[in-house]
């Protein structure tokens, strides 16, 4: 069975006012991260502007209205969190956590 099929959002935790961490119910990998990305996107309507590659992250530059966000993995940890460009765009952040939520 497939990620795409199975993946859910359970938890979106608040760990400061620019950064949201996202769990999901399923164990990822950083080869399942086009479904999770995909998901993210389905969910709030976000636009993917720029992808970003390094050794153990992986970021998207993200658009909601006039706000921007990275969507970052970080491979070791199996950490995923959504993080402000700038602090104008914690209101832009607030209406995402409750489409995630």
């Amino acid at each position: 069975m497939q990620i795409k099929d199975n993946i859910e959002i359970i938890n979106v935790e608040e760990i400061n006012s620019t950064t949201l961490q996202l769990r999901f119910n399923v164990d990822w990998t950083m080869d399942d991260k086009t479904e999770i990305i995909d998901h993210v996107l389905r969910l709030t309507s976000l636009k993917t502007l720029e992808v970003s590659e390094g050794a153990d992250l992986y970021c998207v530059r993200i658009k909601y209205g006039e706000s921007e966000f990275l969507l970052n993995f970080e491979e070791y940890s199996h950490a995923c969190w959504l993080e402000c460009i700038s602090d104008q765009d914690i209101d832009g952040l607030q209406k995402i956590k409750l489409l995630l939520s």
